[in-house]
C-alpha cells in the first residue's frame, strides 16, 4: 500500500508540475480585495464626466511570478499583476503595458487597495467595470526580476506580456472565476509601443489562446531609430524638455551597461555617467533621478544642451545612425511600425506630444496604410487639447480604448477620417 500511495503521489506531482509548465505559472497570491465603492468613487475622481460605467462587485487582485527571458533571451522567472472582479470577467482579457519607470515600487505587481495615482490603478479603473480581467506585466528587470531592463525595447519586452496571458487565465480558473475568450492589448507611452510590438508577436503565433481581437497601442514609440533618435538628439526650448531626455538617453545607456556591458562613459561624460550609474537600477523614485540629473546638469554648466553632457562619440554615432552602435542597434532592432495588423487596431496619441513626439504614430498610421490596412482594421484617436501634456493625457487615452473595446469603432467619438 505505501508503495502505491508512493507511486499516486509520484504521478500527481508529475502532473502537477506539467500543467505549471504549460500555462507558465510558478506562483500567485491574492494581495488586495478592492470594494465596488472605493472603485467608483476614484472613477468620478479621474475621469470626471467621462467615467465609464460603474462597478459593480469587487476586484480581486493576484501578484503573479510566471516563467519567461530575460533581455539576452534565458529562461527568467518574472512577475506582474492580475485583476478579476469577483464576478469574472466574461468580456475577456486585456493585457496593460505601463510607462516608463525606472523604480520598482511603481510597477504594477507594487499595486494594492492604498495605491493612488499609479498606472496599475489606472488601468483598473478604466477597464474593470466593463467585465474584463487585466494581466500587467512588471517587464523584464523590474518587479520581482533582478535582471537588466532592455529600454525602449519594445520588441523584447512585449514577450514578458505575451508569456503572462496563459498564466492569467490559470490564476482565474484556481480562483473559480472564469475568463472569456477574448483578448486585448494595450498600453502607453513605453507601454505602448510595447503593446504594438506585443500585438505583431501574438499575431504571428499559431496558438489560439493568443488569437487577438482588438488592440489599442497609445502614444508609444513605434519608430525608435528613426522619429524616437530624431527627438532625443533635437535641441529643447525649455529646461524641462532637455531634463527629460537626458533622463531617457540616461535610461537607455544605463539599460546597455547592465544588459549588453556597455560603458556609461562611451555616452555620457564623468559626471554625468556617475550620476546615472547611481540614480537607475530601481531603487530611486523617478522624480528624484530627475532631480540629480538636473543638478549634475547644472554643476557641469550644460546650458540645457544634451551634447554638452554626453561624449563627442555619442553625438557622432546619433547624428549618423550609425547601427553599429550599440544604442542605435538598440533602437533599429525595436522598431515596430512598419507591419500589417490583421486584429482591429485603434492607435490614440496626443498632438503636439512633447515627450514621445506623435511622428511616432504618424509615421506608423502612415507606413501601415501605405501597406494596404484599411479603415475597417486600423483607425486613428488624435487627443487634441493644448492644456493636456503626454502624462495628463494617459487618462483619456485609456477612457478611449475602453470605449473601443467594448464597441469597436462606433464606440470612439473622437476617430479620425482617414
Amino acid at each position: 500500500m505505501r508503495g502505491i500511495i508512493a507511486g499516486l503521489i509520484l504521478i500527481l506531482g508529475f502532473a502537477a508540475s506539467a500543467a505549471a509548465q504549460g500555462n507558465g505559472l510558478v506562483a500567485s497570491q491574492r494581495v488586495a480585495t478592492i470594494s465596488e465603492a472605493q472603485i467608483n468613487r476614484r472613477m468620478d475622481e479621474v475621469f470626471g464626466a467621462s467615467a465609464p460605467e460603474r462597478l459593480r462587485g469587487s476586484l480581486n487582485l493576484y501578484k503573479v511570478t510566471y516563467r519567461s527571458v530575460d533581455a539576452n533571451g534565458r529562461k527568467a522567472v518574472l512577475s506582474g499583476l492580475v485583476v478579476v472582479p469577483e464576478g469574472g470577467a466574461p468580456n475577456g482579457l486585456i493585457v496593460f503595458n505601463h510607462g516608463t519607470m525606472a523604480y520598482n515600487g511603481s510597477v504594477p505587481s507594487r499595486t494594492t487597495a492604498k495605491t493612488k495615482g499609479s498606472e496599475g490603478e489606472l488601468a483598473m479603473l478604466a477597464f474593470a467595470s466593463g467585465g474584463y480581467a487585466i494581466a500587467m506585466p512588471d517587464y523584464i528587470g523590474q518587479g520581482d526580476h533582478s535582471g537588466g531592463h532592455p529600454y525602449p525595447a519594445n520588441v523584447t519586452n512585449a514577450r514578458a506580456g505575451v508569456d503572462l496571458i496563459k498564466p492569467a487565465r490559470a490564476v482565474a480558473r484556481k480562483n473559480r472565476l472564469e475568463i472569456g475568450t477574448n483578448l486585448y492589448i494595450t498600453g502607453y507611452s513605453e507601454g505602448g509601443g510595447v503593446a504594438m510590438a506585443q500585438t505583431r508577436e501574438l499575431e504571428r503565433s499559431n496558438d489560439p489562446a493568443y488569437a487577438v481581437t482588438a488592440s489599442a497601442p497609445a502614444s508609444g514609440p513605434y519608430d525608435l531609430s528613426g522619429a524616437t533618435l530624431k527627438w532625443m538628439i533635437a535641441q529643447p526650448t525649455d529646461q524641462a524638455g532637455f531634463i527629460i531626455r537626458t533622463y531617457l538617453v540616461g535610461y537607455m545607456v544605463y539599460s546597455l551597461h547592465k544588459v549588453k556591458g556597455v560603458k556609461i562613459t562611451d555616452y555620457f561624460k564623468p559626471s554625468m555617467a556617475f550620476a546615472i550609474n547611481n540614480s537607475y537600477g530601481g531603487k530611486t523614485k523617478d522624480e528624484d533621478i530627475i532631480k540629480r540629473i538636473g543638478v549634475t546638469a547644472v554643476l557641469m554648466r550644460s546650458k540645457n544642451n544634451l551634447f554638452n553632457v554626453t561624449t563627442p562619440r555619442f553625438k557622432r554615432v546619433a547624428e549618423s545612425a550609425d547601427a553599429k552602435d550599440p544604442a542605435i542597434r538598440l533602437l533599429r532592432d525595436n522598431n515596430c511600425f512598419d507591419w500589417s495588423p490583421r486584429s482591429r487596431m485603434l492607435m490614440i496619441y496626443l498632438e503636439g506630444d512633447a515627450i514621445v513626439t506623435d511622428e511616432n504614430s504618424k509615421n506608423a498610421f502612415r507606413t501601415m496604410r501605405n501597406r494596404g490596412v484599411g479603415r475597417d482594421t486600423m483607425r486613428r484617436s488624435v487627443i487634441k487639447d493644448s492644456s493636456l501634456n503626454h502624462l495628463t493625457a494617459m487618462p483619456i487615452a485609456m477612457v478611449r480604448a475602453r470605449n473601443f473595446f467594448d464597441r469597436g469603432f462606433a464606440g470612439v467619438r473622437d476617430l479620425d477620417e482617414n
